[in-house]
């Protein structure tokens, strides 16, 4: 159950017949709203939010559940203490947290239908399966593998660009939800932000353009994301990311050096790549509004961090 800072107000999590429902209750009133659990989205890491089908749109279910905590929360984007169903899911939103969703037009309408694959596949960054099945049966004597690709033999930028279409932020499109394809630019499908917009360090926000503006980034012609991340496996050691650091940096150059030593390696990335609040993200709940954070992707100095970092160890800072 969620109770929220509006007296009589609460959503129920149900389930009835092996279906899961959330329910809104104004107890005041003696009202209640109901929608079914339809589609999950997360994986459960930091959290799980819901999806329910309403006349071939999806919405956003007004309670989500976050890990860290142990508890349900207002989902992002509702506020706290009002019974409200009513935020439609934009196919944006699917094209990053789904590997594809049909669209339909009804009557000059967007409109979503199956068949659609829930979660990232490998279709996502290798190109579309069905077709390659498809011409391998009509060719099997063609060994190149069509329509299948392998992002690792893109060029700098089409591999950044694999990444960015989920982790760029919010971009206007230019062509269909969906019709991206790996390896292609990415700028042919959204428009691409400003020189001005500073972006937001957190998943909701372009991590990508934070990367690019990264001295490490720009003086590595060869640096991409898949530099430091495997994304066939979960990676949580910052210690592991932290020897893709000393690929390029030798612990010897560093000013606390002689003082911290070998700990100094397992530090990197808490110094040099905090967790920020986030901008994008708010968690309105009954008594305050929570911040999620997420790790900054602009690689730098950042001295008060690194103090943090140092005093939590016990080793004072220089000054």
């Amino acid at each position: 159950m969620l109770r929220t800072g509006a007296a009589g107000i609460y959503f129920r999590m149900d389930r009835r017949n092996d279906v899961f429902y959330q329910t809104g209750v104004d107890s005041g009133k003696g009202t209640s709203h109901a929608e079914r659990i339809d589609i999950v989205i997360g994986s459960g890491r930091r959290g799980q939010s819901y999806l329910y089908w309403r006349n071939g749109l999806l919405f956003e279910l007004p309670v989500s559940y976050l890990t860290g905590i142990g508890r349900w929360i207002n989902s992002p984007g509702y506020p706290d203490g009002q019974i409200d169903f009513g935020r439609l899911i934009v196919p944006r939103c699917l094209e990053c947290h789904s590997t594809s969703f049909t669209l339909r037009t009804d009557r000059g309408a967007v409109r979503y239908s199956r068949p659609y694959v829930l979660g990232l596949s490998c279709e996502k960054c290798h190109g579309d399966a069905r077709a390659h099945v498809s011409y391998q049966s009509a060719h099997p004597a063609d060994t190149a593998g069509k329509y299948i690709l392998n992002p690792a033999r893109f060029s700098r930028d089409r591999q950044v660009d694999n990444c960015a279409l989920c982790h760029s932020g919010e971009r206007d499109p230019r062509r269909p939800p969906f019709s991206y394809r790996p390896g292609e630019k990415l700028d042919d499908y959204l428009v691409r932000p400003s020189a001005q917009d500073v972006p937001i360090p957190d998943v909701h926000g372009n991590q990508v353009e934070l990367l690019r503006r990264s001295r490490c980034f720009r003086a590595r012609p060869d640096l991409s994301c898949s530099t430091c991340h495997d994304v066939h496996q979960p990676q949580r050691d910052l210690g592991w990311f932290a020897q893709k650091c000393l690929a390029c940096h030798e612990t010897h150059q560093h000013p606390m050096a002689d003082q911290l030593g070998e700990r100094l390696i397992g530090w990197c990335i808490d110094c040099h790549m905090p967790n920020r609040k986030s901008k994008a993200l708010e968690i309105n709940t009954p008594t305050q509004r929570v911040a999620l954070r997420f790790r900054a992707h602009a690689i730098g100095i950042y001295p008060e961090a690194a103090a943090a970092v140092l005093k939590s160890h016990g080793v004072e800072p220089p000054r």
